[in-house]
């Protein structure tokens, strides 16, 4: 048996009271709720930016692509449907769904209220099964690419704010020019809610030919394209992102912005370069900033909670085996009057660090999983949905992530054990030995 750790299991964990062994379950104990932290904030964090980034692309379209002269105007101006890119997606990248759409803005009136609204206009080609998910009330209307269609979606917000409901008739009102107003009725066929406020307080759904009508566009134009992309171009784990990150420090500039480049960025970047001059290319990300900056920063404060906790475990450790290691100082002063080596006695103190360290580890993980695991099964951490667009806290439990910070967490509190175990080359047998 090796000598270092035949002494390790006779010292490490003694059963005798004292006041190291006191220090060691509380170094044990901050090894443990750092470990449980670190846990917990990588999965609200995880959780947090999928479900959200879920919703966003879930509801809505992943790639807008308009015409290049809309994207510099507040006019809509209409495309044709026969573009090479929408009879056939199957030729360009990452392409799951291509729908056509067009918007027109309007001012809702009821008989007490009046609230302003962007008419988005949806065909036969709407992704149906991505949207009833989000249905409150009611039902989507039958679109029949007619120009007559009277059925109209609103969001809840905007239901609750006119007082209205499904059933209930809505008078919209176009402004043609400072002098001309067009006024259409519709009739509330269903309510939906995505969760995102910024995007359901100016949404209504309507069919593209009611758009059409009104903007004076024959039957194949329209006002752009929806892309979505396949789920796989959507999001990366966050072991690969940060792997992506250390990977990019060895590379060349070029290259290291190619890694970081975002799956959905990648396929905008190609299909700008393979469509006309004459489409703009824009990505979720690009044309609604805010929530993804949002979602980003959170990245940061990870790395900060992360690098908090770790230096508790750091310290607590260099402080339990200093203590160890003075409490010890006879039996150091023993082993090397018997011709032990200060690197063999550095291993015992090193390696019953390592064990205290495992056994917080193991409890950590216990707890950090098991609050997590209780959290997705009973959502008992509530938010204010209008705030943070989900009305739980979310979480999302990475195998892979977890080893990495077992993994990682062990190596650096090993790493930083070394610094008091040097203490023991400045111990002198003789001296040691008279101690007590």
């Amino acid at each position: 048996m090796n000598f270092s750790f035949f002494i390790v299991k006779k010292i490490a964990l003694n059963q005798h009271q004292s006041f190291s062994r006191f220090i060691l379950k509380i170094s044990i104990l901050a090894v443990a709720l750092s470990m449980a932290v670190m846990i917990i904030a990588t999965a609200l964090i995880s959780g947090f930016q999928q479900t959200i980034s879920q919703k966003v692309f879930g509801f809505w379209d992943h790639i807008i692509v308009t015409p290049a002269k809309a994207a510099s105007s507040l006019e809509t101006f209409p495309i044709s449907k026969n573009q090479e890119l929408y009879q056939h997606p199957e030729n360009y990248p990452g392409i799951e769904h291509i729908q056509s759409v067009g918007v027109k803005a309007g001012i809702i009136h009821t008989k007490t209220d009046f609230e302003g609204v962007i008419l988005k206009g949806i065909a036969s080609d709407f992704k149906k099964d991505a949207f009833e998910n989000y249905l409150v009330a009611g039902s989507l209307f039958e679109i029949t690419n007619n120009k007559s269609n009277t059925g109209i979606l609103i969001s809840e917000i905007t239901s609750k704010r006119l007082k209205v409901s499904v059933g209930d008739k809505l008078i919209i009102n176009f402004f043609e020019d400072e002098a001309k107003v067009r006024k259409r009725s519709f009739t509330i066929s269903g309510i939906y809610n995505s969760g995102i406020e910024e995007f359901d307080k100016e949404y209504a759904i309507i069919d593209l030919a009611v758009i059409q009508h009104l903007n004076a566009w024959e039957s194949d134009q329209v006002g752009g394209f929806e892309i979505f992309v396949s789920k796989d171009n959507l999001f990366d784990t966050k072991l690969s992102t940060y792997a992506k990150k250390m990977a990019s420090i060895f590379v060349s500039k070029e290259k290291a912005q190619e890694l970081q480049m975002d799956p959905l960025d990648k396929i905008e970047s190609a299909l700008y370069e393979q469509t006309d001059l004459d489409l703009y290319v824009q990505s979720i990300k690009s044309f609604k900033p805010d929530i993804f900056n949002w979602l980003s920063l959170q990245n940061t404060n990870e790395i900060v909670i992360l690098l908090l906790m770790l230096l508790v475990a750091a310290v607590n450790m260099i402080t339990s085996l200093l203590i160890l290691i003075l409490e010890r100082t006879s039996m150091i002063g023993t082993l090397k009057a018997l011709g032990s080596s200060n690197k063999q006695i550095r291993h015992i103190f090193i390696l019953n660090g390592v064990i205290i360290m495992g056994i917080g580890l193991i409890l950590g993980n216990l707890m950090g999983v098991g609050l997590c695991l209780l959290q997705d099964a009973t959502h008992f951490i509530k938010l204010p949905q209008d705030s943070y667009y989900i009305d739980y806290a979310p979480v999302k439990l990475e195998l892979s992530w977890i080893l990495f910070l077992n993994v990682f967490t062990l190596l650096i509190g090993a790493l930083f054990l070394l610094l008091p175990a040097i203490l023991v080359n400045k111990i002198e047998a003789i001296k040691a030995i008279k101690f007590n």
